[in-house]
C-alpha cells in the first residue's frame, strides 16, 4: 500500500511540473552564405606592333615569315621550356576561383585584311597564330603553345589557380602571298577567363 501511495504521489507531482521544455520548436534559423565565383584578369602591355618588339617603330612585316612577341627578338623562337623573358605579356589574375584562359585572334581589318586560318599556319591571304606561355615550364615545340583561332580556341591554360599570374606571348605567321596594300592591318586579340 505504501508503494502505491508513493507511486501515485510521484505521478501527480510529474503532472504538476511545467512541460515547457518538452514543447516542439515553432521556428528555426538557417544561415545562408553566397560566395561569388569572382573572375577578373588584366593584361599588360595592351599592344604589339609585329616585328617591332624593341619599340623602334617603322619596321614592317614580310610575307611568309613567323614573328614572335619575344622581347629577345622578333624572329627568335621561344625555348624548350619557354622562359619568362620570352613572353611579352603579363596577365594579372585577381580571380577568386580557378579559371580557364583562352586566347582568340580575330581576322585583320584594313589593308590586305588577312584572315586567321585557324590552323596555326599561314596560306594565301591567311595568317597563322599561336599563343604560348611560360606557365608550368612548358615546351614551345609541344605543350606550351595553342593555336590562337579567330574564335573558339582551346584553353591556353586550364584550371589556373585563383590569383595566379602568368606570362604569355604570340607567334604570328604572315600570309604567304604578296601584299596588295601598304596599309597597316589591325586586329584585337581577346583573352578570356572562365570558371574551370
Amino acid at each position: 500500500m505504501k508503494r502505491l501511495i508513493i507511486s501515485s504521489m510521484l505521478a501527480v507531482a510529474l503532472l504538476l511540473v511545467p512541460v515547457a521544455g518538452a514543447l516542439a520548436a515553432t521556428s528555426q534559423d538557417v544561415s545562408i552564405t553566397a560566395q561569388p565565383g569572382y573572375i577578373s584578369i588584366s593584361n599588360t602591355p595592351a599592344d604589339w606592333v609585329i616585328n617591332d618588339v624593341a619599340g623602334d617603330t617603322g619596321k614592317y612585316i614580310a610575307v611568309d615569315t613567323i614573328y614572335y612577341s619575344n622581347p629577345l627578338g622578333d624572329t627568335t623562337i621561344p625555348s624548350d621550356p619557354i622562359v619568362d623573358a620570352e613572353c611579352r605579356f603579363t596577365i594579372t589574375n585577381n580571380s577568386g576561383i580557378a579559371t580557364n584562359i583562352v586566347v582568340n585572334f580575330p581576322d585583320h581589318a584594313n589593308g590586305d585584311a588577312s584572315t586567321n586560318s585557324n590552323l596555326g599556319t599561314n596560306n594565301t591571304t591567311s595568317f597563322g597564330a599561336y599563343a604560348y606561355t611560360s606557365y608550368g615550364s612548358l615546351n614551345y615545340s609541344s605543350t606550351g603553345k595553342v593555336i590562337a583561332k579567330a574564335t573558339l580556341s582551346d584553353a591556353l591554360i586550364s584550371s589556373l589557380p585563383a590569383t595566379t599570374e602568368f606570362l604569355w606571348g604570340l607567334a604570328y605567321e604572315s600570309q604567304s602571298d604578296d601584299w596588295g596594300s601598304g596599309t597597316a592591318m589591325t586586329s584585337t586579340v581577346v583573352i578570356t577567363a572562365t570558371g574551370a
